[in-house]
């Protein structure tokens, strides 16, 4: 059966054998792991899946390709969940042993991985497929900061696997992907709602020195220990948490 991909659902299945054995490989996953997939498509990364372990919840928000995949994995044991991720109850993923995978539509890649870093559910790691530009913007590098790479370093580590190509994929997408990998802290002490609040505030103009922002969020400054001439991209998260631990004194 013939599948039409939906552009309106950012679909690029991956069809490159190569790479889904290399996907699977770099996962990391035990045969007593409880692998999630977000968005199986047509099922070509479960197939490999199924070499780690007996048993996958896949969530579906394609209702077509539900039969699609009922048909090819009739003799294993996959439990398709058909609604959008989005909507998912993430308490039912919960566990030490979990492991999320996917091939992000580039769509709502970044909701999807925010929904699962502010769910503060317990999870032993994710491997996902984004579009490389995504990926770079959510892991904090040395030099900028932006206010996903800090919320996400808050709550996980994140790292590039590799690159793979437009030609992995059918259709094939016009801009590169990343496979990473995404490692929660065991325990992280800072209120995260109350820091991406800060993070909110000071990125709303990113251009603009950090004095400008934390006139807002104080009705005097208080002395820091970094200058408050650099912009808010210039930043170390250490430097958030003094401004968070700040804040909370005047709550």
């Amino acid at each position: 059966m013939q599948i039409r991909h939906k552009k309106s659902l950012g679909q690029n299945f991956l069809k490159d054998k190569l790479i889904l054995e290399r996907i699977v490989d770099s996962s990391e996953i035990n045969p007593t792991d409880d692998v999630y997939e977000i968005g199986p498509g047509d099922g070509a990364l479960t197939e490999f899946l199924f070499q780690k372990v007996n048993s996958i919840t896949a969530y579906e928000i394609d209702r077509s390709l539900v039969p699609i995949l009922n048909k090819k994995f009739s003799e294993r044991n996959l439990e398709i969940v058909n609604i959008d991720f989005l909507n998912a109850n993430l308490e039912e993923l919960s566990n030490a042993n979990s492991v999320i995978v996917g091939n992000l539509p580039y769509n709502v890649s970044s909701q999807i991985i925010l929904k699962i870093l502010e769910s503060k559910i317990t999870f032993k790691h994710c491997i996902f497929m984004v579009q490389k530009e995504m990926a770079n913007r959510f892991i904090l590098n040395q030099e900028k900061a932006s206010k996903l790479s800090l919320l996400a370093k808050l709550r996980a580590d994140i790292e590039e696997l590799f690159e793979i190509p437009p030609e992995a994929f059918n259709p094939m997408p016009k801009v590169t992907s990343s496979l990473i990998k995404i490692t929660p802290h065991k325990n992280y002490s800072q209120d995260f709602d109350t820091f991406k609040s800060i993070l909110t505030v000071a990125f709303a103009n990113p251009r603009k020195k950090i004095s400008y922002p934390l006139k807002a969020l104080f009705k005097t400054i208080p002395k820091f220990s970094f200058s408050l001439d650099l912009r808010p991209e210039d930043l170390a998260l250490d430097d958030y948490f003094e401004i968070l631990e700040e804040h909370e004194k005047q709550i």
